[in-house]
């Protein structure tokens, strides 16, 4: 599979209000991205209703819910929803929105309930979304109250993989394991290592003033850490070499599923993601033997499952003089306008790790990622800077610059799927990312009716 598809023909051009179209702007296999699409109003308006009305998204994992009874809110996509399992234990995702007057029936992060009951005129339903009652139910005529046609609004499709729960509101949606195509092979990677991984905590959710795209393009960019960190080098937190992480490979998995994987210094500390040897035992139970080389050979990884969410399995220093520490965090960005994003993090160990191991995995991450996290806090200020430089007349008639690794030949020796790349540094991974995106603004792509065409 190629890392960028062709551009769409003259007849499917998409043409904005002005006459100019997305196809002229975008140039991913070009590495030209215009500056408009980060703050656009109107290009806005087309993400919301051909990527987030018809994407795969992630909405949580097995481990938020482990009883019946349990649920947690949750975007999905851009809509409010609630992510539950229902009292005969199967996990089921809904509209977080009352028929009656839209009001939303959970207004709580998570709690463990039978049943869910509107706080604006009392209707009432069951954890399986089934309306139960609707209040004054006596002043309703013959017909005008259908129960069994007013519960709650159910996802379209509903999926799992090692744990992680997805959901799309679009029938038309090919499967998850379709939609995931070669990126699940790298997600076992991550997700099923060790037979599991858990949740630790909560999620952190903060808002950010900046485009979802520039916080998205961020996490499939390893060459930014140097400059954007560098503070922490001069603390010794970060090695003082510009490249020390621009070593290994970066893999397109499908069309906008792109990752790294990237060892780190050469010593045991940080083989095999850093995990202590009890964990790393376990690989050749649940990984093939090209998957357990790879991990053995990874310390750092960050993936994006199109189009928005992310891991990052990070080896770091959370303190001055602390040894570097593993720990495997998830990242979502929710766009709230063209130019706000909601942020959510979460942490996930091991399910198998010990106490002490869990403790330094949970303190590293706190002190470094989030809204209190000192990498988090040098992101965001990127971000938020490259969002408002994006906003005037002047700035939108131009592009940014995605061109490294333009020419960089395909890696024909890696032993995974996928379209590989020696190095992580490099924006083969965000032309993708960019290219999927102009393909999803263009053609109607994840539809499985557009796919053959998109392809």
């Amino acid at each position: 599979m190629t890392a960028v598809s062709e551009r769409p023909a003259a007849s499917s051009r998409t043409a904005l209000s002005n006459g100019i179209a997305l196809e002229d702007i975008v140039k991913p296999e070009e590495g030209l991205i215009s500056r408009r699409i980060f703050s656009d109003p109107e290009i806005y308006e087309l993400e919301q209703e051909r990527i987030f009305a018809k994407g795969w998204f992630f909405v949580g994992h097995e481990s938020e819910i482990p009883e019946p009874g349990d649920l947690i809110t949750r975007s999905v996509g851009t809509d409010p929803g609630i992510l539950a399992r229902d009292d005969e234990g199967v996990v089921r995702v809904f509209l977080n929105s009352c028929r009656h007057r839209g009001m939303r029936v959970c207004r709580t992060d998570r709690e463990n309930t039978s049943f869910l009951r509107c706080p604006y005129h009392g209707w009432a339903y069951k954890n399986t979304g089934e309306l139960v009652t609707a209040a004054a139910e006596n002043h309703y005529g013959p017909g005008e109250l259908d129960k069994d046609d007013l519960g709650l609004i159910p996802v379209a499709q509903l999926g799992t993989h090692r744990g992680l729960i997805f959901a799309t509101w679009n029938p038309a949606a090919p499967p998850l394991r379709e939609y995931l195509g070669n990126m699940a092979y790298y997600l076992d990677i991550i997700f099923n290592r060790t037979g599991g991984v858990k949740v630790l905590g909560t999620p952190q959710i903060w808002d950010v003033e900046t485009s979802w795209k520039f916080a998205t393009d961020n996490f499939t960019d390893n060459f930014h850490v140097f400059s954007a960190h560098h503070s922490l080098v001069e603390l010794g937190m970060l090695p003082n070499d510009p490249d020390f992480a621009g070593h290994g490979t970066m893999v397109v998995a499908e069309e906008g599923h792109v990752l790294h994987l990237t060892p780190g210094a050469p010593n045991d500390d940080y083989a095999s993601m850093g995990l202590p040897h009890a964990l790393r035992e376990k690989f050749p139970e649940h990984l093939d033997a090209d998957q357990v080389l790879m991990a053995a050979n990874t310390a750092y990884s960050a993936g994006t499952v199109w189009p928005n969410f992310h891991w990052l399995q990070l080896m770091s220093s959370g303190t001055l003089g602390q040894k570097d520490a593993p720990f495997l965090n998830l990242r979502m960005e929710v766009p709230i306008s063209p130019t706000r994003t909601r942020m959510w993090s979460w942490l996930l160990i091991d399910s198998d790790a010990d106490p002490e191991y869990t403790k330094t995995s949970y303190e590293t991450y706190v002190r470094t990622f989030g809204p209190g996290g000192i990498y988090d806090q040098d992101d965001m200020e990127n971000w938020e800077d490259c969002t408002r430089a994006s906003l005037g007349p002047a700035a939108r008639q131009h592009t940014l610059h995605h061109k490294m690794g333009l020419g960089r030949p395909v890696d024909e020796s890696w032993p995974g799927p996928g379209t590989a790349y020696r190095g992580s540094y490099g924006e083969m991974t965000q032309r993708s990312w960019y290219a999927a995106w102009l393909r999803s603004m263009t053609t109607g792509w994840p539809d499985r009716r557009s796919a053959g065409a998109a392809r």
